[in-house]
């Protein structure tokens, strides 16, 4: 407050000067040119002067607001309230949310003013216009805020990428993303589109290391990315690019469960590459765990010094299993060991437990070997009445 007094002190009294300087002598100007002569007092030529410079400055301030920033004018008279901005913003933000498109994009772009634009207008506005398929409205729109600086470089790399991923412009997108960097890589959305992209161009490899970053970062969908994980898994394991065993135990519990796809892959690649000892460890570590109708096919599939190795795994389930697949691989293995009472014991049993045809074969071959043509031939005839019906179907 005494700095305000001390001033309005100060002006009075220069003011006072001022007047009095002026009263006493106004001085004289004349001003010819040509047959235009003015005459005037110098103080009211130099009031004239600064009057015309401030007219000037406001001129010019006038006229660049309405070169740079033509919506800039429509604020200034009142047209587009900041109340109203707001209105706008909260709109295109809620249309995004909804999935509108068309309607945040243009709720987002009426808000482009300096004074109103954050972080998010012009990324949101982008990415509407991209969801609309107008990649090309997108991507310029990405551009002036890269150089208007609007947008981290990272974020409108981001956006960039995703925008190519959309319109299916995959090079483009490999190229976005190698722009990143190692920790913007390791980003939530930078992963989503790094996996995405990974399933277009059926990269299995890479799908299945990234696809545990996707999973914390919450960006796809559960349901998605457990069949991409299938999917991805499935297609390492019959490509043949990694080892079959490396690639079960890169395998995600979620994938060996009980009765899996990728067990009976896993299986059926081994018994074509006739990977017989691999095959034998895998089986013998499942079977602590399982007893799966794949598993028990395969043993039929290794040579008879690792198949036998099984038995002891094969019979302590069959105490518990009671469809009889268990009785039908001893009794194969019993055959295998030349012990043919044994044999013709747990096929009839097995048949006993579950007359399906497999087991109806497996004994009637046994009571052939024995002589006992009658009884198998009227085995075989029951097996076969009972697979016409399904046949029918």
């Amino acid at each position: 407050m005494a700095r305000i007094s001390l001033y309005l002190t100060l002006g009075l009294i220069v003011g006072g000067l001022l007047v009095n300087a002026i009263a006493r002598d106004p001085g004289y100007l004349l001003l010819a040119w040509g047959d235009w002569q003015i005459e005037t007092s110098v103080w009211l030529a130099l009031a004239t002067f600064i009057l015309a410079c401030v007219l000037l400055w406001m001129a010019l301030r006038f006229l660049g607001s309405v070169f740079r920033v033509p919506l800039k004018l429509s604020a200034w008279f009142g047209l587009r309230s900041a109340r109203g901005a707001q209105r706008q913003t909260d709109k295109g933000f809620a249309a995004f949310y909804e999935g509108r498109w068309e309607v945040a994009e243009k709720a987002l772009r009426k808000t482009r003013i300096v004074g109103e634009q954050t972080l998010l207008h012009p990324l949101y506005e982008a990415l509407s216009a991209m969801h609309c398929g107008n990649a090309d409205r997108a991507l310029e729109v990405l551009d002036r805020a890269e150089g208007d600086g609007t947008l981290p470089l990272a974020v409108v790399t981001m956006a960039r990428a995703q925008c190519h991923l959309l319109a299916e412009s995959y090079e483009r997108t490999h190229q976005a993303v190698a722009a990143l960097s190692t920790q913007d890589l390791q980003t939530p959305r930078a992963i989503a589109i790094r996996c995405e992209l990974a399933f277009q161009q059926s990269d299995w490899q890479q799908l299945t290391e990234l696809l545990p970053g996707a999973r914390r970062g919450q960006l796809i969908s559960a349901i998605t990315l457990a069949s991409w994980e299938q999917q991805a898994w499935l297609a390492v394991i019959s490509e043949g690019k990694e080892s079959a065993t490396t690639a079960w135990k890169r395998a995600p519990d979620t994938q060996k469960a009980k009765n899996s796809a990728l067990w009976r892959a896993l299986i059926a690649r081994l018994t074509k590459e006739q990977a017989w000892d691999s095959l034998y460890k895998l089986l013998a570590e499942r079977l602590e765990r399982h007893c799966e109708l794949p598993s028990l096919d395969a043993i039929a599939q290794l040579p008879d010094r690792l198949a036998i190795k099984l038995k002891k795994s094969v019979k302590r389930w069959s105490e518990k299993e009671t469809a009889g697949h268990c009785l039908a691989v001893l009794a194969a293995l019993a055959e295998r060991e030349g012990d043919s009472a044994l044999a013709g014991t747990l096929w009839e049993e097995a048949y006993t437990r579950q007359p399906i045809a497999g087991h109806a074969a497996g004994w009637a071959r046994w009571l052939r070997s024995s002589g006992q043509d009658d009884q198998a031939a009227a085995l075989e005839a029951e097996a076969l009445s009972s697979l016409r019906p399904a046949k029918q179907v």
